[in-house]
């Protein structure tokens, strides 16, 4: 039997360190499974590995033990069910996220809707080199996108109506950076401290502070591994519907800019990020 394994790599099955014996790799959308999805999961892990599945770090899940004699098999059978198969090598990977504004109470946008729309439109794209999403729904940033290749951070600009302040100082006590300070019985915001996470708008007691813009910061060339480092914002207030549009920007400026072998953080760090941001509109 002849195996192509950059083939099974593509589709989500990873050879193991003994012979034959492989891992199918499944993905979710933002980290979730319905209850049948679960109990799908388990009846393969059960018939096929060794009963057991490992959740992985990009909330996947990971059925190992698989015979490659039973690779079409679990393949007709994965397809049938409607599961997702993950994939590696040099391809857009599985999107992770936080349950995001639909849960949490922090959650200032819908992460799970945004993140299910960059897996249609990204998932298993061959790009120069692997190539990592996660999108949280506010500063507190749970699903870790600085740490991906491309990162999006749900954030609100808080707007004071003066007309409504009564002075009390609790955005000033909230703000857990200090970027709210009251001066002259009024508050004032310093833009380089502030994280837009909302706190001075959920905490005002006579909704002095209001919502202005909302969206994503959009971060590239987060990276972990052997050398790791954060990603550096490349745009700011995202709204949902260019959510998409900002991820091929920034692969058009990956692709253009980067040189074989290179992730995006080491494309940013070569080039420059003026010169990476510049790469986008271009």
């Amino acid at each position: 039997m002849t195996i192509d394994y950059n083939e099974l790599k593509k589709g989500g099955f990873l050879r193991q360190k003994q012979k034959d014996q492989f891992v199918l790799r499944l993905r979710t959308l933002g980290g979730n499974l319905t209850g049948e999805q679960l109990r799908q999961i388990a009846d393969l892990a059960e018939r096929y590995g060794k009963g057991y599945v490992h959740l992985t770090t990009r909330m996947g899940a990971e059925i190992p033990w698989i015979d490659i004699k039973d690779y079409d098999a679990i393949r007709k059978e994965v397809k049938e069910l409607g599961l997702r198969t993950g994939t590696c090598g040099p391809r857009i990977r599985t999107v992770v996220a936080c349950p995001g504004n639909e849960i949490c109470q922090h959650g200032i946008m819908n992460s799970r809707v945004n993140a299910t729309h960059l897996d249609e439109n990204f998932f298993g794209r061959e790009v120069p080199m692997k190539t990592k999403l996660a999108v949280s729904g506010c500063p507190n940033s749970c699903a870790k996108p600085q740490e991906n290749d491309i990162g999006f951070v749900g954030v609100v600009e808080p707007v004071l109506r003066e007309d409504k302040c009564i002075s009390c100082g609790l955005c000033e006590k909230t703000c857990k950076v200090g970027a709210i300070t009251i001066v002259d019985q009024k508050p004032q915001i310093d833009e380089n401290k502030c994280l837009y996470d909302g706190n001075c708008i959920a905490s005002c007691p006579v909704d002095a502070w209001e919502a202005g813009r909302k969206g994503f910061d959009a971060y590239a060339g987060g990276k972990i591994g052997r050398l790791p480092q954060l990603g550096v914002k490349v745009a700011r207030f995202v709204p949902e519907e260019e959510v998409v549009v900002t991820v091929e920007k920034i692969l058009k400026a990956f692709t253009n800019l980067g040189d074989k072998g290179e992730r995006i953080a080491n494309t940013i760090n070569r080039v420059g990020v003026e010169a990476f941001i510049a790469g986008m509109g271009e």
